[in-house]
């Protein structure tokens, strides 16, 4: 599997998160094709993501961390089992968008 993070600026508000990613993706041209919680992260909101017909499945997870010591985390990552030639280009610019958009609600 492989991961990238986004960098969350320090002072976001967290509440915004999900419903940015969502327009994130959207405005990218990517849709969602399932939405959802992973056991393994409580309290996670775990996206697949498509870009239209095409095979391979992009996922996005936010883990907002209900624990005060440790920092919300928010990643795409690709599963081998998943892979496609369009995700890799599209990680790297939804990345991208994520971490402008997210900058400018703060």
């Amino acid at each position: 599997m492989e991961k990238l993070i986004v960098t969350l600026p320090a002072t976001i508000d967290t509440a915004k998160i999900e419903g940015t990613v969502d327009h994130v993706c959207a405005s990218e041209a990517l849709s969602v094709s399932m939405k959802s919680t992973l056991k393994q992260y409580p309290g996670c909101v775990h996206w697949h993501v498509k870009n239209g017909k095409s095979t391979g499945v992009l996922e996005v997870t936010w883990w907002p961390r209900q624990e005060e010591e440790k920092e919300p985390f928010l990643w795409l990552s690709i599963h081998g089992n998943r892979m496609a030639d369009w995700i890799k280009p599209s990680m790297l610019k939804l990345k991208e968008s994520l971490e402008t958009k997210l900058r400018e609600l703060v």
